[in-house]
């Protein structure tokens, strides 16, 4: 359920956030949850913000959590959270974040396969990550289609050169 007089609230978080005023972008995301504790669009909006603009990953996890604990269908959390465990090194964290976020209605696929393939592409997984890249590439028509190509291109290569790594 959307609550619109917040939704607008958000935008003007996120223009601020844009424009370089994080401290007052978060400012007005946080004093949101004294009206709407449990509203999972804002709880993905502030770990968004903390995710991309400072370095509390700490907050960023707490809030994305929160963002799929009220709202388990909102897709988006899932594909932050995974992102961040995945920045983190948490690779078994962002594969079933991602998995499980994959599942929910209105998931941006081509998105999510994308980070899955960069998940498998960390932990040396190439033929998974090529399996995934292939998917996304796929899925998707337009100018994202070269980063997939590349993707496997690269995935390639990886595999190879590690081979007769002694």
């Amino acid at each position: 359920m959307r609550i619109e007089w917040i939704e607008k609230y958000m935008t003007e978080a996120e223009r601020l956030i844009y424009n370089n005023q994080i401290e007052d972008g978060l400012l007005m995301l946080t004093d949101l949850l004294y009206d709407e504790p449990g509203y999972g669009s804002l709880h993905n909006h502030i770990g968004w913000a903390y995710m991309y603009y400072t370095a509390d990953v700490e907050k960023a996890e707490r809030h994305l959590k929160l963002a799929i604990h009220f709202d388990p269908t909102f897709a988006a959390p899932y594909l932050h959270l995974g992102t961040l465990y995945m920045r983190m090194g948490r690779h078994a964290n962002a594969l079933s974040t991602l998995k499980e976020g994959m599942t929910k209605q209105n998931a941006n696929r081509i998105a999510f396969l994308e980070c899955i393939a960069h998940v498998h592409e960390l932990m040396r997984d190439f033929a998974e990550a090529i399996k995934a890249y292939k998917e996304a590439l796929a899925s998707s028509v337009g100018f994202e289609t070269s980063n997939f190509t590349e993707g496997i291109k690269r995935c390639r290569k990886k595999r190879w050169v590690l081979m007769f790594n002694f």
